[in-house]
């Protein structure tokens, strides 16, 4: 948990912080909730606190470039309405999971440093060694396959 906080806020300090609001976090949603991947909903719990101490930090100077959440993305791959209720959440972390397993291992790569660990696509051209223009292309016709992806399995309604 402490190296997703890490990643994204790039302090020791802050992430210990979210690693232990994470704790206190589970402490209070474990009974009620029962989760089916437990490391999978410690690390969302984790990244979700992660991100609201990056939006404390962004306020004055926000960098819309780079704070794309990965859950906006499903805004990004489709001008449907996305209609999910809270019992098939689940059902649509699995087809995204699904879907991103069913890619080459470079796009996927590329897919989750955008939209997992908020890196600008400049930053994955440097860690990709890969130019702007091929990254862009890659991530547009990503959010494609999966816009196309989730409307087959009925995420989306017109």
């Amino acid at each position: 948990m402490f190296f997703v906080a890490q990643d994204l806020l790039k302090n020791n300090s802050d992430a210990e912080e979210c690693e232990n609001d994470t704790y206190l976090g589970l402490w209070k949603s474990i009974p009620p909730a029962e989760p089916k991947n437990f490391k999978a909903f410690c690390l969302k719990i984790t990244r979700n606190l992660a991100m609201k101490k990056l939006d404390y930090y962004r306020a004055e100077k926000r960098d819309f470039a780079k704070t794309i959440y990965y859950e906006d993305v499903l805004n990004e791959v489709s001008d449907l309405e996305l209609h999910i209720r809270d019992d098939k959440e689940s059902d649509l972390s699995q087809c995204i999971d699904e879907f991103l397993g069913r890619l080459k291992k470079k796009k996927r790569i590329i897919f989750v440093l955008r939209y997992w660990q908020l890196m600008s696509v400049k930053e994955i051209t440097e860690e990709c060694g890969m130019s702007k223009s091929q990254v862009e292309t890659i991530l547009c016709r990503i959010r494609k396959q999966l816009g196309s992806w989730l409307i087959e399995r009925k995420f989306y309604h017109e």
